[in-house]
């Protein structure tokens, strides 16, 4: 299971965009993003089961095709 840090989620929408390459298998995902305390806003480790990817929306950013999914539908990982 390979690891992906994200560094700022998509405000908007308050979601993640992971390209489609990058779900061969489930992916743990980090997000980056600290407050301005310092702290980081989304403080777990997320799995993305490649398994649930075609639910959500995909959209085609700089060349590359993104799959949408809310940061509020992520599953926290627990080692």
């Amino acid at each position: 299971m390979n690891k992906y840090m994200i560094k700022t989620p998509i405000w908007k929408t308050k979601s993640i965009g992971i390209a489609t390459q990058r779900l061969d298998d489930d992916l743990l995902v980090e997000i980056e993003y600290k407050q301005s305390d310092g702290n980081r806003l989304y403080p777990y480790t997320y799995i993305v089961r490649k398994d649930t990817t075609d639910k959500y929306p995909k959209q085609r950013v700089g060349g590359n095709d993104l799959v949408i999914i809310p940061i509020s539908e992520l599953e926290i990982y627990n080692e």
